[in-house]
Formats: C-alpha cells, sequence, structure tokens
C-alpha cells in the first residue's frame, strides 16, 4: 500500500512547474494533494515555493 501511495508523489521537476503554474491557472484537486505530499517532504521543494510565493507578492507590490 505504501509503495503504491509512493507511486503518485512528483518529482521534484514537475513541483517546480506546478508551483509556476498555479498562479497561471488553477490546479486540480489531484494536483493540489500530490503538491501538498511532495511539499510536506522535500525542504529544497518548500523553499522553492516560498520563494516563488515572496516574489509573486513582490511584483504585485512593485506594480501597484
Amino acid at each position: 500500500m505504501i509503495h503504491r501511495a509512493l507511486g503518485h508523489l512528483l518529482r521534484c521537476k514537475d513541483v517546480s512547474r506546478l508551483v509556476s503554474q498555479r498562479e497561471d491557472r488553477p490546479l486540480t484537486r489531484w494536483e493540489r494533494w500530490r503538491l501538498r505530499m511532495h511539499l510536506a517532504l522535500c525542504d529544497g521543494c518548500t523553499r522553492f515555493d516560498a520563494q516563488v510565493r515572496f516574489l509573486r507578492r513582490a511584483m504585485r507590490h512593485y506594480r501597484a
């Protein structure tokens, strides 16, 4: 069962793509779940996600 569940986890490359796309389109429920599961386990992708969120906020404030 665990092996089957782990087969559904995303690779870091896929996570970076989804993190970038998240602002441009709504993610599906399945994509959101897989993204959350990966971020719960991967410190590098969690840091990347935080950096992307920070840059998006900074860009929105800069435009205003």
